[in-house]
Formats: structure tokens, sequence, C-alpha cells
């Protein structure tokens, strides 16, 4: 995957923004919104960035069980990783940051931002307050502050999960299985001239007169690319590709199979049914009755026949899912393509997001989740 867009966002945003932005959302009129601190009115889940001083600062860990958490601890100056973490699965009520201290225990050092699912996904804003710089443009020493944001080459990280999540504790308790993310790109690209890193001035004078003004960064959550269920890897490479059809499928006798075979593939096996990994017993790698014969057959041949039949291999699966979960949810899509850019956290059940926060001075910076699905445009 591509490396993607720089976001640089210094601490007084009041210059244009050189790519589009959304429209204004109803509530408070465009107008108002470029007149205030840029930021949309309505409901939203609130994040905040604090930039420390390392020399200093002893960073602790928030605890989500006895407080809330939505504050994030970077280096005032240094690059930290952060993870956002969403998905069809994850059932968390409000914004939470997990590790709430990014980078104070070495570069990888990551914290984890979980928020609430929305399948339409939000409108991200971003503003950063404080002082623009050290001193003024015009004295010796003048140093602007500013704060990058990169989606990082392994992003996203996705997965099914059999059963809900609601921190990152229940994760291996949903039998994650890793799905395959192809061809994929999140809307900016840092191979396009001019749209991987955008920065915003303060006044010409550097005193950094005015209101800091918040910044649509809604495009770097925003994905195309195809998901692929494990199951279509035939050949186990970890892609999904015309590599992995049968050449039953060459219907043109070329030998190979183009993109059109390819595709039929595709069409001809639209879901079916995908098992945990840990459910191959005996390491051939697929799930069927003979795991079960390896496994546990005095347990489930209910009919002592020294065989397990279909029924006794459907209770032995449920008998082995999460509470709550049956053979049944496990027919599922085997691939979808996305051409057109979608919320990304909406294209599995569990989704990793990485990020490199590079601070260059920036001591408090908010980041506001506004629901898609509730805000309404004027």
């Amino acid at each position: 995957m591509k490396k993607v867009a720089l976001f640089g966002l210094p601490l007084l945003l009041v210059a244009a923004l050189v790519f589009g932005v959304l429209p204004a959302i109803a509530g408070k009129p465009q107008k108002a919104i470029e007149m205030s601190n840029g930021m949309p009115s309505g409901d939203h889940q609130n994040l905040l960035f604090h930039g420390k001083d390392a020399s200093v600062f002893n960073c602790i860990e928030c605890d989500p069980s006895i407080e809330g958490c939505n504050v994030v601890n970077i280096h005032e100056y240094g690059t930290a990783p952060i993870t956002y973490v969403s998905g069809r699965k994850v059932n968390i009520p409000g914004l939470t940051v997990f590790d709430s201290c990014a980078g104070f225990d070495g570069p990888d050092d990551s914290a984890e931002i979980w928020i609430p699912y929305e399948p339409e996904g939000y409108y991200v804003y971003a503003r950063a307050l404080g002082k623009p710089a050290k001193k003024d443009s015009l004295s010796e020493g003048y140093q602007p502050r500013s704060i990058i944001f990169q989606n990082t080459e392994n992003s996203p990280s996705i997965y099914s999960l059999f059963g809900e999540g609601t921190e990152p504790g229940d994760v291996e308790l949903m039998l994650p299985l890793g799905l395959i993310a192809s061809n994929g790109d999140f809307i900016y690209d840092s191979s396009v001239e001019g749209g991987n890193l955008v920065r915003f001035d303060s006044q010409p004078d550097g005193k950094g007169r005015g209101k800091s003004q918040g910044k649509d960064i809604t495009n770097m959550f925003m994905w195309t690319g195809c998901v692929y269920q494990p199951i279509l890897d035939t050949n186990e490479d970890g892609v999904v590709d015309e590599n992995d059809v049968p050449s039953s499928y060459d219907t043109d006798g070329t030998l190979g199979i183009s993109s059109e075979e390819f595709q039929s593939w595709l069409n001809d096996n639209p879901e079916g049914y995908v098992y945990p990994e840990s459910f191959d017993m005996n390491g051939d790698g697929e799930v069927n009755e003979m795991d079960v014969e390896h496994c546990c057959l005095g347990t489930y041949d209910t009919d002592s026949s020294g065989i397990i039949e279909s029924d006794e291999f459907v209770v032995w699966v449920n008998d082995n899912l999460p509470s709550g979960t049956t053979i049944e949810d496990l027919l599922v899509p085997l691939w979808a393509c996305y051409d057109n850019p979608v919320w990304v956290f909406s294209i599995a059940d569990l989704v990793y997001q990485n990020q490199v926060v590079i601070n260059d001075g920036i001591k408090n910076l908010q980041l506001r989740f506004y629901p898609v699905a509730t805000t309404t445009f004027n």
C-alpha cells in the first residue's frame, strides 16, 4: 500500500484549506463556522492530544474502567504511533483512549483510540490551540509550532470477529480472523504533489492574532480497495488475485487468468462459511468434520458410528463459538470491493488504522468526530 497523506496543522489555522471541504453542517451556518472556530456544531465524539515535555512529565495511564479517557499524551517535540480502532462489531458507548501515553516508552509505544461504530462514518475536524510559535517571525529564534498525522503503510489491518468487542482485552476472546485488504489506498496519496502535506500559516507577522481554526481532515479516514476472506487465498501467498483462480476459469484458453475471469470466479463465490483459525484442529488448512474426529470424536459421535456427521459438526461448532454466536453467523460475504471512498471502519468487523504523529511544539490539539447519520447540511 502506498504511504498516504501528511496533514500539517500549525497552531493557528487561518489560511485557506487547499483541498475541498464538506458542506456546512446545519446548526452553525458556513459563515458562522468560518468566523468562529472552524468546527461544526452538533453531537460529536471528542479526542484531545496534549504535547508534554518528556523531560519533566510523568505520564500516568488513564484507566477507562474508573474514569472517562479521551486524552492522548504525546511528546511536545517528537514522534509517536497511534491506532484508531472501530468496526462493525465494535460495541463501545463513547470514544475511549486505551494506553493514553504514546511514545513515552519507546518508538513503538502506541495509544489505542476506540471509536463507536457508525455505518456511515464521521466527519473529522482538527483544531490546534495555544501559541502559534516561539517568538514572532521577526525575532531571533522564531519557531512555528506544527503537528503532522501520517497514515502508515500497514494500515488498515482488518479482522472478522466471532462476537462483539468493547475493549482491547475482548479481541482475543472473539477469535479474530485476519482478512486481506488489496489495492487499498486512502484518499490522500503521497504521490500526489501538493496533496500530501497541507500547511497553514499564522498571521503574516507571525504573532498569531485571531481565532484558531478547525480544519476538515475526514479524507484521512476514507478508503478504497477490496477486502477478502482468507479462504479465497487458495495458494496461501497472502494476497487474493488471479493466481488463486482454478484453471477451469481460463475460458479463453490463454493458459492464464484474465481480470474478467478473476471477477467471474469472485462472482461465483459471493459468500461462504468462515471459521476461526483455531477450529482447524488437525492443521490441514480446512475446518470440517475431520477436525471433530481429530479432537473429540468420543464426545460428539452421538450415534456411535465412528464418524462425525454434519449435524454433529454443527453442534461442535456452536459449542466452541463465543456466547450468542451460532454457525449461521459464520455464513458471510467472502469479498467486497469499494471503488468509491468509504469510511475505513465500515469495511470489516474490526479495523485498526495506524498513524504516526509528528509533533513540533503543539501543546493542545482537538479532534472531533461528527456522525454522518445525524448531521445535516445547509
